[in-house]
């Protein structure tokens, strides 16, 4: 039996829009039809995303029909391209799903023990439009995902892409209202905490978003959490928020004392990839802003919601910055955002997050404590509707006086290393580098002016 979180709620009719059937044949093998096709002859589907390769290499059996049932001899043209003569109004064909890896649970379709993901991006053709969709399940097996259902219980999908469908033997479903947004909580397999300890954690990171940026989001949120499938080493947890939902994979026998204020500093960053840049229009590579700003921005509100304290703020920008030092610095952030699937280098994260940091230090000290680099999000979220170039919109946001046009054009346009000590002073900080790894310092006397600085960063 499949269920829908908004099943019979929206009374989406069904009509004129591709009707997908996906039967689980079983933990190796899904079953997909795509029929009520407008007439076409060529199919193509993902081969790569987030560092994954070979993503269409799982497509077999592929077949093209026209209106009365005639096969259309379709071939394969190369890994993920298919042809078939012209006039196809459905097409039928097998997905394999190997094991899941390490690099790729959280990015791609797979099902594995009780539970599983199944992401349409890489289980459909690719441009197809919105469609509506039936999953057969194995007997006991159950469906969730944010997607509502039509008259018949079919989900309907306005962005295929965005899509994700848990799948599993034992699936719980909680929500709240949070302030004008549902967010919905989806938990799979045994847990050492209640599920409302998800929710809540969820809840908190929500609400401060919704205040940082005055920008309620169009679709509902949704967060899953599911036992990780594969051992990751000493990662205990894998994570990906595509389009409203954000999937939380982690190992079942991590050894965690304070879940919650942990589930809650994992949620600060990914629930804030449903504004940014989920919510955003911007066109081009930009990911230096919507993961290494993103990356301190979380840092800051898991300070401000006491899931860390001031020391461990400090703490984790030095080991950003021993991160930083640990590998050449020769690219802009806009050139290692274009190449951050291909390089191999780290620096959008640790070089974007300490950039951050740095315009933070700035922000604050210019306003007297009373302004922060996160209320610039506000700003960006007025214009959230609008389409723009990602770089040139976010670079002219951030460039709001000298100092921070300097700072933008150093090490977000050009490849300057990082000097974080000049901003440290204002603060009566520190960076001792004399040890095995680097550690921010508080000077032992301050004067009124920085300690009043410091406070307003969340010392105590």
């Amino acid at each position: 039996m499949v269920f829908g979180l908004w099943a019979g709620v929206f009374g989406v009719r069904a009509d004129a829009r591709p009707e997908v059937k996906i039967s689980v044949a079983s933990s190796v093998e899904l079953r997909i039809r795509v029929k009520s096709l407008s007439p076409g002859s060529e199919w193509s589907f993902r081969n790569a995303y987030a560092g994954v390769l070979g993503i269409a290499e799982r497509v077999e059996e592929f077949h093209a029909f026209g209106p009365s049932g005639e096969d259309l001899q379709a071939r394969k043209i190369a890994t993920g391209e298919f042809r078939s003569q012209p006039g196809a109004a459905s097409i039928t064909y097998v997905v394999k799903l190997p094991p899941p890896s390490a690099s790729d649970v959280s990015h791609v379709s797979w099902i594995g023990g009780d539970s599983g993901l199944l992401m349409l991006a890489d289980l459909l053709p690719e441009s197809l439009p919105a469609v509506t969709l039936e999953i057969s399940l194995p007997s006991g097996w159950t469906c969730q995902t944010a997607a509502p259902t039509d008259s018949l219980g079919r989900y309907y999908v306005s962005k295929p892409e965005d899509e994700v469908f848990l799948v599993g033997g034992s699936l719980r479903m909680q929500w709240k209202s949070v302030t004008g947004n549902v967010l919905s909580c989806l938990v799979a397999g045994s847990w050492p905490f209640k599920d409302e300890t998800v929710l809540n954690a969820a809840t908190k990171v929500l609400e401060k978003y919704i205040a940082l940026t005055r920008y309620s989001l169009v679709a509902r949120p949704v967060v899953m959490l599911v036992p990780l499938p594969v051992g990751t080493g000493s990662v205990k947890w894998r994570a990906e928020t595509r389009g409203s939902t954000v999937v939380l994979l982690v190992d079942q026998q991590a050894n965690i004392q304070r879940w919650p204020e942990q589930l809650g500093i994992i949620f600060t960053h990914e629930l804030l990839h449903l504004w940014v840049p989920n919510s955003l229009l911007l066109e081009g590579d930009y990911d230096w802003f919507f993961e290494g700003f993103t990356l301190y921005t979380a840092l800051v509100t898991a300070l401000e919601l006491k899931f860390i304290n001031f020391d461990e703020y400090l703490a984790t920008l030095a080991r950003v910055y021993d991160s930083y030092l640990s590998r050449p610095d020769e690219l802009s952030l806009i050139d290692a955002a274009e190449r951050r699937w291909t390089g191999g280098n780290p620096v959008v994260y640790d070089k974007g997050m300490l950039v951050a940091f740095l315009y933070d230090l700035m922000i604050n000290r210019d306003s007297g404590g009373r302004s922060r680099l996160l209320t610039l999000y506000r700003e960006l979220f007025r214009h959230a509707p609008e389409p723009a170039n990602g770089n040139e919109a976010i670079i002219a946001l951030l460039s709001s006086s000298p100092g921070a046009a300097d700072l933008a054009r150093a090490y977000i346009q050009g490849s300057k290393e990082l000097e974080l000590e000049p901003a440290l002073t204002s603060y009566g900080l520190r960076l001792d580098t004399s040890g095995k790894s680097s550690t921010f310092r508080i000077n032992r006397e301050l004067r009124p002016d920085q300690k009043q600085l410091l406070k307003s960063l969340g010392y105590r």
